[in-house]
């Protein structure tokens, strides 16, 4: 199975993400620049499952002659200096409308919190960064590193109402990795400092009240962890460190699959190194149907001609009927189950050194755990 597959597997459980058009102001980039200092890229650890980001910058002339008013030195309790992918370190509590999805998306040093509605036009997004990743210089607030995939460039276009007593500020996307996580079109954007050292990004379609009272309706220091579906034993060194943790789940009382994602790699990635090497691992409790693969076609326009074979790899591992990438792509390899009892399997290799084939990892280090929750586990990967 190959990306567009994987995408067309999300696509069938509800669309979360609503990826908007890119948008480019050169002008007011230059306009921009002139402003401003300079910028200084905070360090995320991690890199993401998929690119963030979209260009809209629109810096007010004079709006912020001396620049943001800074948040206060008190704020509270600092926040964390790295996240823990398994356990979200936040939630929403409030929302515009009923959510029919909603998921978190877990780094090292950040968190992505995000619902959405049946309908299009409503959705929400929430971005925490650990301590020290975001930097606030005049009215430019940067968050996040571009070799990570995870910077996020916000032009501050003026003050909100305090959030939990501390500033907030509205603001406009000025460029980043954002782009598929934080849809732009007919939403608001509000950036405040949840914890000292720490800041946090809302994106909400609604009001202006709407997208404050999502920013206050939040809670830290959550100790709930994520439960999946697998397990994963004995793995070599190189894929030993979770990256990323994603979990997408219905809503209350709304009936919908539940998807569990890991992004594996060594544990020197945790200090921000780029993953040589990377496992992905995703199961979802709605199946799909196999592949209808056929030995031969016949040539379109041509029936008097032989016919072309088309091959469908595939074979049985651990009683599961799995179907392998073909052609293979260089230094990536890809393994999908249809349905193995109840579940679907999609796994992931990448890199030119990867120790271990899709295949290997399932006959003999991954244990799936049945379409029941509670049958699941909060500790994914063990020794």
């Amino acid at each position: 199975m190959r990306e567009s597959d994987l995408r067309v597997l999300f696509k069938r459980q509800a669309a979360i993400e609503l990826p908007p058009a890119p948008i480019s102001i050169p002008a007011a980039r230059r306009a921009g620049r002139a402003r401003l200092l300079g910028r200084r890229a905070g360090v995320f650890g991690s890199p993401v499952l998929a690119a963030v980001a979209v260009v809209a910058v629109v810096l007010l002339a004079g709006l912020f002659a001396a620049g943001p008013r800074q948040p206060a030195t008190t704020v509270g309790s600092a926040a964390p200096k790295l996240f823990n992918p398994l356990v979200p370190y936040a939630t929403v509590t409030w929302y515009p409308y009923r959510p029919g999805l909603v998921g978190s998306l877990g780094w090292r040093t950040g968190l992505l919190l995000r619902a959405s509605s049946r309908s299009p036009a409503e959705s929400t997004k929430v971005v925490l960064y650990a301590a020290g990743r975001c930097t606030l210089q005049s009215a430019s607030l940067s968050c996040g590193s571009t070799p990570g995939g995870t910077r996020v460039d916000l032009t501050v276009t003026g003050h909100a109402a305090d959030v939990q007593g501390q500033a907030a500020y509205w603001a406009r996307y000025a460029g980043g990795d954002l782009a598929p996580f934080l849809p732009l079109s007919s939403t608001r954007m509000l950036a405040f400092q949840y914890a000292r050292g720490g800041w946090a990004v809302v994106v909400s379609t609604g009001t202006p009240a709407d997208v404050l009272r999502v920013a206050a309706s939040l809670r830290y220091g959550q100790t709930s962890p994520l439960r999946f579906s697998f397990r994963l034993t004995s793995l070599p060194w190189a894929w030993s460190e979770v990256l990323a943790a994603e979990s997408t789940q219905p809503g209350p009382g709304v009936q919908a699959p539940t998807a569990k994602l890991l992004l594996l790699a060594s544990p020197a990635t945790r200090l921000g190194a780029a993953p040589r090497d990377t496992l992905t691992v995703l199961t979802n409790t709605q199946t799909i149907r196999p592949p209808q693969c056929r030995t031969s076609i016949a040539l379109k326009g041509q029936p008097s001609q032989p016919s072309r074979p088309i091959s469908c790899p595939s074979k049985v591992i651990n009683g599961y009927r799995v179907f392998l990438n073909s052609p293979p792509v260089p230094g990536k390899q890809t393994l999908f189950a249809a349905d193995a009892d109840g579940l679907y399997l999609y796994e992931q290799t990448t890199g030119p050194g990867a120790p271990l084939s899709p295949a290997n990892v399932l006959a003999q280090h991954l244990q799936l755990l049945g379409p029941d929750p509670a049958n699941w586990t909060t500790a994914p990967v063990s020794p």
